[in-house]
């Protein structure tokens, strides 16, 4: 009844805004944002699959440094806001690489195109691998009965576009937070002394300088230029407004990792050790949390879930129409998205852990567009860089970092 209820909420959101037929209003919602609403969007669109299911499992295996997920994640925000917020805004561009072209060259957009789609869908995969999960949890219904519900609730958000996925994200961020705070309390009153064995420390044997170095550059870079978040500062007011959205939405997501990391270390000892990283959360809810209250958790997480999966799957749609077919056509555009929600239902047949297939999307946006575009913003009034150049770059880090996906070799 509560995934009923919470699905037909969603349906009458986006059919309110489905009227509306400018690309504008579809890509960028008109750029009326707030910095409350920039930074709350900016918070359940990256707390997702990653930072729920994902996190609290790493949290159950290695401890505290679990933290650097979103950790890594805050501090690239971080220098995102203070750095680049303002002139993504001024850009006035609906995409990041429309805003590239300007200083990288008309032929390194379609393959920052290409790259971010394909990343994307990587990103997408992990989303729908987590909601199947959450749902089969929540309904016991067959696991294919239960992907398809996520095909459904994923690419139903998304079709009203910005517009209606803004005005959706305030509300269930806080009912996402509501949530995850309440299944801490439940969790400290079940295991009041798990803070004792918690170990203070930014990494250990599990998660050495190595692993923290990796993710500071590839977790973290993915949102120092992230075209997802940067669709979040195209949609802002202007560009003070969306400075302050970036600012509030890193230290909200420091605070959020906090939060996530602290379940999954109270849930030690609760659940069997040799639990799958992708089970504990649910396992920790199965075996704690009273009947009555497992439902409400899970349709909170399906709201985060969904959250960030429409973000992803709206972000890959925009580059996909604007970028590389050239079309603001609403039909197109709506077509558009379900072929690639499809797709991404797809991936996550792969059988590939969420972090795992989070990572490899990761490894190919980063090494392929992260680069060439932050020095591109950078050093654009300092001296002109040659479009051969920049593609070279792209070419040769999208396919270093696609053999890193492949191989799980770091070393590319």
């Amino acid at each position: 009844l509560l995934l009923l209820l919470y699905a037909l909420f969603i349906l009458a959101v986006t059919f309110r805004i489905r009227g509306v037929r400018e690309p504008a209003s579809f890509f960028v919602n008109n750029r009326t944002a707030s910095a409350r609403q920039v930074a709350l969007s900016i918070i359940v669109s990256c707390i997702g699959a990653s930072a729920t299911i994902g996190v609290v499992g790493k949290a159950f295996q290695i401890g505290l440094p679990a933290f650097w997920w979103l950790g890594a994640g805050s501090a690239g925000l971080l220098v995102l806001a203070l750095f680049l917020a303002e002139k993504v805004r001024e850009s006035g561009a609906y995409t990041l690489p429309q805003m590239a072209e300007t200083f990288l060259g008309p032929k390194a957009r379609p393959l920052i195109s290409l790259c971010i789609v394909v990343a994307w869908m990587g990103i997408l995969a992990a989303q729908f691998s987590a909601l199947e999960q959450v749902l089969i949890s929540l309904t016991g219904w067959p696991p294919a009965f239960c992907l398809g519900l996520a095909f459904a609730l994923i690419a139903m958000h998304s079709l009203g576009g910005q517009a209606a996925i803004m005005r959706l994200d305030s509300l269930q961020s806080l009912v996402m937070i509501a949530g995850l705070v309440i299944v801490l309390a439940w969790l400290w009153v079940n295991n009041p002394a798990w803070t004792s064995g918690v170990a203070i420390e930014a990494v250990n044997d599990s998660f050495g300088y190595r692993e923290l170095v990796y993710y500071l550059l590839i977790v973290g870079g993915n949102y120092l230029v992230c075209p997802m978040l940067f669709g979040r500062f195209f949609s802002a007011r202007d560009a003070r407004t969306a400075r302050r959205g970036g600012l509030y939405a890193a230290f909200g997501l420091a605070l959020c990792s906090l939060l996530i990391v602290s379940i999954g270390l109270a849930g030690v000892g609760l659940i069997p050790g040799d639990t799958r990283p992708d089970e504990v959360f649910t396992g920790i809810l199965g075996m704690v949390s009273p009947e009555w209250l497992q439902p409400l958790i899970l349709v909170a997480l399906v709201s985060a879930i969904v959250s960030s999966a429409d973000t992803c799957l709206l972000t890959a749609t925009t580059v996909f129409c604007h970028d590389l077919v050239g079309s603001g056509d609403m039909r197109v555009c709506r077509y558009s998205l379900l072929g690639l929600a499809f797709t991404g239902l797809l991936l996550s047949c792969l059988g590939k852990g969420i972090l795992e297939l989070l990572l490899m999307a990761y490894d190919i946006y980063v090494c392929g567009v992260v680069v060439p575009v932050f020095i591109g913003l950078l050093a654009k009034r300092c001296w002109c860089i040659a479009s051969r150049h920049a593609c070279a770059a792209i070419i040769a880090g999208g396919v270093c970092g696609g053999m890193s996906a492949v191989t799980g070799d770091t070393v590319y």
